[in-house]
């Protein structure tokens, strides 16, 4: 018992532990200016009668990742493209995905959504297997969620890599429009961070469920290459920012509230009174709301706890 009691004193005190500088580091190292190059292969089919999709996803561009939030426990980076228009010859900024990195988390999503529902399930982690952890939460382009893993950050042979449990999340931007013959991705992120950049590597199987029963249609691997550069391009990415950043920073903090307030699961809609989210999130982006704004505009999306 003695033991038992020792043992869970000294797990207590880890949690509460201060997060590793060289972890910190890592995180913070994935910010800057990219020459990124996105590419997902699917390399096997799984399912009888399932013909993979032959030529590889590939798209390349300038993306600019920015810290947004940079505390102790929690550091938030947010992914901003540079995109040619070449009949203007001008540049314009789409904004990106962001990662939310925080330490120790005992509060984790699990996509769980159907039947055209996004959805997600509150699950809690006992502290002692938070322990030395960091959870990433990535958001779509809108800042709603889209998946949340949990690992740990090694640090060796001159890199840093951490990978996080597989973690199911809706279809991609690259693929929802174009296809509905599987439900979710089932992946795994490993990120790796060297001195000229980092590999986000994805290990996805592309899952279809019928009866309740999933079923795996096919494998896919994803390798997005961060390079760094310097480019005199990343200065209207920049500027993006400061004027919009303000009301993208409460946007998203609308959606973290509303994920922690929720007790047991997490949804919402694309759509209410004829008003897409798309279009209520735009119309926000481009003004300086209040919170009070945000939650006024975006509460009716969201759908109660069952």
């Amino acid at each position: 018992m003695k033991a038992l009691i020792t043992a869970l004193s000294l797990a207590a005190l880890h949690v509460n532990a201060a997060p590793p500088e060289a972890d910190r580091a890592a995180i913070l190292g994935m910010a800057g200016t990219f020459d990124v190059n996105f590419r997902f292969t699917e390399d096997a089919a799984l399912a009888p009668g399932y013909k993979i999709v032959s030529k590889p996803y590939e798209e390349h561009a300038l993306e600019v990742v920015i810290v947004v939030e940079d505390s102790p426990g929690r550091i938030t980076l947010q992914h901003l493209l540079v995109v040619t228009d070449k009949e203007k010859k001008t540049d314009f900024v789409i904004k990106h995905w962001a990662q939310v990195w925080t330490w120790e988390d005992t509060e984790m999503l699990r996509y769980s959504g159907e039947d055209g529902i996004d959805e997600w399930q509150r699950v809690s982690i006992p502290a002692e297997n938070a322990a030395g952890t960091w959870s990433q939460f990535v958001t779509s382009v809108d800042d709603t969620p889209r998946y949340e893993g949990q690992g740990k950050w090694r640090h060796e042979l001159g890199i840093s890599t951490w990978s996080g449990a597989d973690t199911a999340r809706p279809l991609p931007r690259r693929e929802y429009t174009k296809r509905d013959d599987y439900d979710l991705l089932l992946g795994t992120n490993t990120h790796t961070i060297g001195a000229n950049g980092w590999l986000h590597f994805q290990d996805n199987f592309k899952v279809i469920t019928r009866d309740g029963k999933p079923t795996a249609l096919a494998h896919e691997t994803g390798l997005n290459q961060y390079v760094r550069i310097d480019s005199p391009r990343a200065a209207v990415a920049i500027d993006w920012w400061a004027k919009h950043g303000k009301a993208w920073d409460g946007i998203r903090e609308f959606w973290l509230t509303a994920v922690d307030d929720s007790a047991k699961s997490f949804a919402y809609t694309t759509t209410r009174d004829g008003t897409g989210l798309t279009k209520a999130v735009t119309a926000l982006s481009t003004g300086k709301p209040s919170a009070i704004e945000i939650s006024k505009v975006l509460n009716p999306y969201l759908i109660s706890d069952n």
